[in-house]
């Protein structure tokens, strides 16, 4: 008679155990999944700093670089694609430098 008295309070507690571990492993899981979602979206925002910095840097560097060879007097031509998918291609070349080759 002991025995079944104690049986019971075994499986009760057997079966609380098994419910605790399977409610930790869900929690465990769901703060992972949160986790990663939020570092893929700090690390989306990073890539897309980084990308505007680099654009930004690219894009100065291509202007000094017209700016340079416009101010020694050479044609800059500068390449491009317009709405219709057609490459264009404009000579920029500095006002002053007309001006002094009709002097000259």
């Amino acid at each position: 008679m002991e025995n079944e008295t104690i049986s019971p309070a075994i499986k009760k507690k057997s079966k609380s155990k098994k419910w605790f571990w399977i409610l930790g492993i869900i929690v465990i899981l769901a703060f992972g999944y949160i986790g990663y979602d939020k570092y893929s979206e700090w690390r989306y925002g990073q890539d897309e700093i980084i990308y505007q910095n680099g654009a930004y840097l690219g894009y100065n560097q291509a202007i000094l670089q017209i700016v340079k060879q416009v101010n020694t007097c050479q044609l800059a031509p500068i390449n491009y694609v317009n709405q219709n998918g057609q490459n264009i291609t404009i000579n920029i070349l500095k006002a002053e430098c007309l001006q002094s080759q009709v002097v000259k």
